[in-house]
């Protein structure tokens, strides 16, 4: 059989380009602007990625393939984002999907993103993501996965924009018949192996945490364990942070921040960024590079955020076989025309500029997103702290880094912690 060839834009670690070449696909091109990213996406798949902002990249260094995929980022529609969909600078990622598409002609196209891309503001941004494929000469169909269907240990819904110019249908993989596989059936056997696996390597958690951790009940948070059981003390934790697997159950969605938002079923600590890519469905010989984890002062995806980011392999390999179909003349014809689709949205452009106006208008109102942190004022002292400066850390600041960290990154302040008894704020 024939070897196609895929194009992977924003292929990240390669989640979505393992399952194709595993499916018989063969590389073209990938392209990713995080360097750890590239360097785990090289050493596994072979494949040097054009590792830059696709935006820089020049029309000419596209070339023709069979498949086009793309992860565009998800932020901009995402539950967790600010929703602001193509308005923000992660929302032009599309406009450079419609510029691949143009520039590498391919039979098949297939974007992948959260689900909240189909509701968010009525769903105006995925209608038209199709109209304006559709204008390309592509029929276009959209359709929601969960991983757990295919055997993966993970319940993970992800809307998928499938395209094709050549006259044949996009039907959707099956879901499996076979009962879905738990966590516990996927990572017990890592039990007591740490360090003896690549990426295998637990946190060490205070023995404050541990304690927390140790009192959190399966399928419950952190915060809901120290509501019940005021022992365990006061920190600002939200419900989503420090969750508990259920051992005989799929794992709840791997977000790129799930070295903070999971604890594992049995152990009182977070799961590895192993234990994280076999729920991901990556083997074990699959090696992610760069940080462990990533604090606000450091550039480049953290192995856990390489790995939540992705698309895991098993459902792309079921996607590839999708693609085959379409590509081999196997899929049903189309029976609609990709101009007559594009008519289905005749008020879009009306629609579109209403939450233009509506997004605008919140842009330039007061934020009141989130509560106001009791650290506020130790917030604003920092952005006024020259390079070198140190302060004093408030009380219970580090009880949970995570939060401090988010916050110097929203600000863009670099900064370490130094001192041994008291600990100290310097910006960097």
């Amino acid at each position: 059989m024939k070897k196609f060839k895929i194009t992977d834009l924003f292929s990240g670690c390669g989640g979505l380009s393992l399952g194709f070449v595993n499916a018989g696909y063969k590389i073209n091109q990938a392209f990713e602007i995080d360097e750890y990213a590239c360097a785990t996406y090289s050493r596994n798949l072979g494949v040097e990625p054009i590792c830059r902002d696709i935006a820089e990249v020049e029309d000419a260094e596209f070339t023709k393939t069979d498949v086009l995929l793309g992860g565009f980022p998800c932020q901009p529609f995402s539950l967790s984002g600010l929703q602001q969909g193509f308005l923000s600078r992660d929302g032009e990622g599309f406009s450079q999907c419609l510029r691949a598409i143009k520039l590498t002609n391919p039979t098949v196209v297939i974007l992948e993103n959260v689900t909240g891309f189909k509701r968010l503001h009525g769903g105006v941004f995925h209608d038209l993501a199709i109209r304006e494929i559709a204008a390309l000469g592509y029929h276009v169909k959209s359709f929601e996965l969960n991983t757990k269907d295919f055997q993966i240990p993970q319940a993970r819904k992800r809307l998928f924009l499938v395209a094709t110019n050549n006259g044949r249908e996009v039907v959707p993989p099956l879901p499996s018949t076979q009962k879905p596989i738990s966590v516990k059936a996927a990572i017990d056997d890592l039990i007591g192996k740490e360090g003896k696996f690549p990426n295998h390597e637990p946190m060490k958690h205070t023995s404050r945490i541990v304690e927390r951790f140790s009192k959190t009940l399966p399928g419950e948070s952190t915060r809901q364990a120290m509501d019940r059981d005021p022992t365990l003390g006061s920190a600002k934790i939200t419900k989503q942070c420090y969750r508990r697997m259920i051992a005989e159950e799929p794992a709840p969605t791997l977000v790129a921040s799930f070295v903070t938002t999971t604890i594992h079923y049995s152990e009182d600590r977070n799961i590895t960024a192993r234990e994280g890519a076999r729920i991901m469905s990556f083997p074990d010989n699959f090696i992610f590079e760069g940080l462990k984890t990533r604090m606000s002062w450091q550039h480049g995806l953290s192995q856990f955020e390489q790995i939540g980011n992705a698309v895991p392999p098993i459902l792309a390999e079921h996607l590839a076989q999708m693609a085959t179909g379409i590509l081999m003349g196997t899929a049903p014809e189309i029976l609609i025309s990709p101009t007559f689709q594009g008519d289905f949205f005749s008020d879009l452009d009306s629609r579109y500029e209403a939450v233009m106006d509506k997004i605008n208008r919140k842009k330039k109102s007061p934020s009141k997103r989130g509560r106001t942190s009791k650290f506020q004022e130790f917030y604003g002292i920092t952005e006024e702290l020259t390079l070198g400066a140190e302060v004093d850390l408030p009380d219970g600041i580090l009880d949970d880094q995570i939060f401090l960290d988010a916050a110097m990154r929203r600000r863009g302040i670099n900064f370490e912690i130094v001192g041994d008894k008291k600990k100290r704020f310097r910006r960097i």
